[in-house]
């Protein structure tokens, strides 16, 4: 048994999250790797209090230098907003520790670029919370397209859309301004969905997209009579070319009525196709261009044991999974990859490459352009 000392640094949403996960590792994959939950940071003093209460953090603290400068801590647990994911990811290099970030990355592709090159240089483990990537049925279908029995991948076709937003007089978020999120719909949403592209056929090497803000001002929060910008995209989509050939392209709208959680692709090949959605994300569509003309036409594949981690949940087919399970399955692979020293597919690069994409996107809107990926 090897255990990990955790300091988390946000008592947010994801911070519960995070920490759900470590409570439930072990129930799932055994002892091998144990969470030790040491510290939490939170700007909000009352909330890192209550969530080191309710999961039984040793302590908790408003300063996330505290944390990172910790000699107890191994693993700094990021869930902040998106512009002190980097700063803090940085400095926790300083230290020595491993860093678990939350997406996106980072602000901008240059500031990925030089926060991956600090952590590699500094030999720590790192991972980044594209949690959709651990669902055990992905890997089932990686393991699909790269057995080459429904040919090659000719075009990636992706969307994440959801309603969330849709209310006009819904209150203005933290998202919404460049200067706390950057990008709207294509860093939020859209980044999972390029993860998912990304983890399954590869590289992007150049893109062609647009943007656009629908409702261009929200209720502030603190004060509903005031309105305030919104700053990045409601909506974006965006053709690309993979490196080895392949073409796609991806739609997003954080506005999409009657869309809760639309994540999903339809990968079409030269012998077959694979269509995913996340609204059940326990199943997937697989058609086989060479079954009998007869039988030709989508089947669905339930999850089942001997896709990806599955069997730890449950021994039978078809017994659903949920959210929390693909995030407590992200934490176990962190863990181990922590205390074996070893490196992470979904590590800082592999973020990088993301944030790159998406800088191209904007890169591309802005001059109506294709762009080449950095």
């Amino acid at each position: 048994m090897k255990k990990i000392k955790i300091g988390l640094i946000g008592a947010g949403f994801m911070g519960r999250t995070h920490s759900t996960a470590y409570k439930s590792v072990n129930n799932i994959f055994g002892d091998d790797y144990v969470p030790e939950l040491v510290v939490v940071a939170d700007v909000n003093s009352d909330n890192a209090k209550a969530l080191a209460e309710k999961y039984g953090f040793k302590r908790w603290t408003t300063d996330w230098h505290e944390v990172v400068s910790d000699p107890e801590v191994e693993l700094v647990d990021i869930t902040t907003p998106n512009a002190s994911h980097c700063p803090i990811a940085v400095e926790a290099a300083k230290y020595g520790k491993n860093v678990y970030c939350e997406k996106p990355l980072s602000m901008t592709a240059q500031e990925a670029v030089n926060a991956t090159k600090v952590v590699e240089d500094a030999g720590i483990v790192t991972s980044v919370g594209f949690n959709y990537v651990r669902n055990p049925i992905q890997q089932y279908v990686k393991e699909l397209i790269a057995s080459g029995e429904l040919g090659e991948v000719v075009n990636f076709r992706g969307m994440y859309d959801q309603d969330y937003y849709n209310d006009p007089d819904q209150k203005h978020e933290w998202r919404m301004f460049k200067s706390a999120s950057a990008s709207g719909a294509l860093g939020d949403l859209a980044s999972h969905t390029l993860s998912l592209s990304q983890y399954l056929i590869g590289d992007i090497a150049e893109v062609c997209g647009m943007t656009k803000i629908i409702v261009p001002e929200r209720p502030d929060p603190k004060d509903s009579s005031r309105m305030l910008p919104v700053e990045n995209d409601d909506v974006v989509q965006f053709m690309f070319n993979f490196a080895n050939g392949a073409c796609g392209t991806i739609f997003s709208n954080r506005l999409a009525a009657g869309r809760k959680m639309s994540l999903g692709y339809e990968i079409q090949m030269t012998n077959g196709c694979i269509v995913y959605n996340q609204e059940n994300q326990n199943q997937v569509q697989i058609y086989r261009h060479d079954d009998p003309k007869t039988e030709r036409g989508f089947k669905t594949v339930l999850i089942a044991p001997g896709h990806g981690e599955y069997d730890k949940f449950y021994g039978g087919a078809g017994i659903c999974l949920g959210y929390a399970d693909q995030k407590t399955i992200e934490v176990y692979h962190t863990l181990q990859c922590v205390a074996e020293h070893k490196p992470y597919e979904i590590d800082f690069r592999f973020g990088m490459k993301v944030m790159q994409v998406i800088d191209a996107v904007l890169e591309s809107a802005e001059t109506r352009q294709w762009v080449t990926v950095k």
